[in-house]
């Protein structure tokens, strides 16, 4: 009688013991992720990431092309359009530079495009800024078609200026399809854009 009692006392201890270590488990599995939710809210990467990763609201890098002229090209848009690099001349009496760009429309037909339309921004290598202040006109863009776009003309850019570095080109194709006022990884870049004076 003894052993059996014995043996209900162990089944029953052994039945209580059980679902303990569960719950036991259960709550550090659950504080595990808590801390995981904490540190994903703190630090904007989630813990798959790993920690050589960036937060997410960082902007992808934008691909650069070299064209045939050897300016290089990086079109945020590139999706829905191709740019290609015309030239840039110099107007050494007004001491002003005007970039001409080519477009062309992979699928739709556009209207009312504006590519350079006073959002352009050029550095020079000593790092003094040029802004655009005049409107560029708007044009259509049919599919498959190259079209010239001349950019709103870069102001008071002395011509000893051989070359810009980089200049950053606003666009407009749609609603959908443009850059980002204040945004400049949103715009066309183009990298060592060689001046023609004039």
């Amino acid at each position: 009688m003894k052993k059996i009692i014995r043996t209900l006392c162990v089944v029953a201890t052994a039945l209580f013991a059980i679902p303990q270590q569960a719950d036991a488990q259960f709550f550090k599995k659950l504080k595990e992720a808590a801390t995981n939710v904490v540190k994903d809210a703190v630090t904007g990467k989630t813990a798959d990431e790993g920690a050589n990763t960036t937060a997410k609201s960082a902007a992808p890098a934008l691909q650069m092309v070299t064209s045939a002229s050897g300016v290089s090209i990086g079109n945020p848009g590139s999706k829905n359009f191709d740019i290609d690099f015309v030239e840039a001349v110099g107007n050494a009496a007004s001491n002003t530079v005007t970039i001409t760009l080519k477009a062309t429309s992979k699928d739709l037909t556009y209207s009312n495009v504006r590519i350079g339309d006073n959002t352009v921004t050029g550095y020079d290598s000593d790092g003094n800024e040029y802004k655009s202040n005049k409107h560029a006109g708007a044009k259509n863009m049919p599919a498959g078609l190259p079209v010239k776009f001349e950019l709103s003309s870069l102001p008071q850019v002395p011509a000893t200026v051989t070359v810009l570095p980089i200049v950053y080109v606003g666009y407009y194709l749609n609603s959908d399809i443009r850059s980002m006022g204040g945004n400049l990884s949103t715009y066309i870049q183009l990298k060592n854009v060689p001046v023609k004076w004039q």
